[in-house]
């Protein structure tokens, strides 16, 4: 965790320190938007399966939280001559927890990595901008349930990727206050039969360097693979608010 919190801090270091040599130059062709560590208050509701066992998953982020063994976000989005440009969002989370009474002793982890890499064009500029968005989202998994008290495993490991394709606006309502919408749809049986994104944000900007955003987001995914005892199934939704600074140059 803390190993986690001081790449972030590095990243935002470097990216502060950025903007104050080469690329700060007014003759750039291109923009940069760092947010090196946000916070995004998820909860998860949907169902999950592991071999050929399904149940259904709801998790508050009060649960999250109480159980956060590891966490780490970062997006990078770039623009060149205001039109092409690409989007970057990692997340990572680890979640462990143990419950144990009379009847049964049990061990949960829970991991996941979700990755969007895109590539973008501008339809639309000024106050109000509009961007076509194009690319992949990579999901990873990790599910491990351990029975302690009957000597059983039950374990789930899977990736894949998915094409997506979206849309981002932008209004801007004035010098320093916009508001944000995304959503993008994509798998298409090619991975998950579908997933889906959504985000809206709100945007205050009190320097030319530095930005504050708030929000809320959520990333559902419908993903199905084997069958009987090799059957792996994840029908849920990850949602919920989120803060954090970005890093503008």
């Amino acid at each position: 965790m803390i190993k986690l919190i001081r790449k972030g801090l590095i990243i935002g270091a470097v990216a502060i320190l950025v903007p104050s040599t080469a690329w700060s130059q007014e003759e750039s062709n291109w923009e940069f938007n760092l947010a090196p560590l946000y916070l995004w208050a998820i909860s998860i509701d949907g169902d999950m399966g592991i071999r050929g066992r399904s149940s259904n998953v709801s998790i508050d982020f009060g649960d999250v939280w109480d159980n956060l063994e590891g966490v780490f976000t970062v997006r990078f989005n770039g623009l060149y001559r205001e039109k092409f440009g690409f989007v970057f969002d990692y997340n990572y989370l680890d979640l462990g927890t143990e419950k144990a009474n009379d009847l049964v002793n049990v061990d949960v982890g829970f991991k996941s990595q979700i990755i969007n890499l895109a590539g973008s064009y501008r339809f639309l500029n000024g106050d109000n901008t509009l961007d076509g968005v194009a690319g992949i989202r990579y999901t990873k998994l990790d599910a491990e349930i351990n029975l302690n008290n009957v000597g059983e495993r039950l374990d789930g490991d899977q990736d894949w990727v998915d094409p997506i394709a979206g849309l981002r606006y932008n209004y801007a309502f004035t010098d320093k206050w916009s508001l944000q919408l995304y959503g993008d749809i994509g798998g298409f049986g090619v991975s998950s039969d579908f997933t889906w994104q959504g985000l809206a944000l709100i945007d205050y900007q009190p320097w030319k360097n530095v930005a504050f955003v708030a929000g809320y987001r959520g990333i559902g995914t419908d993903y199905e693979t084997g069958s009987g005892t090799d059957q792996f199934t994840f029908d849920a939704t990850v949602h919920g608010p989120l803060i954090g600074v970005d890093i503008r140059w």
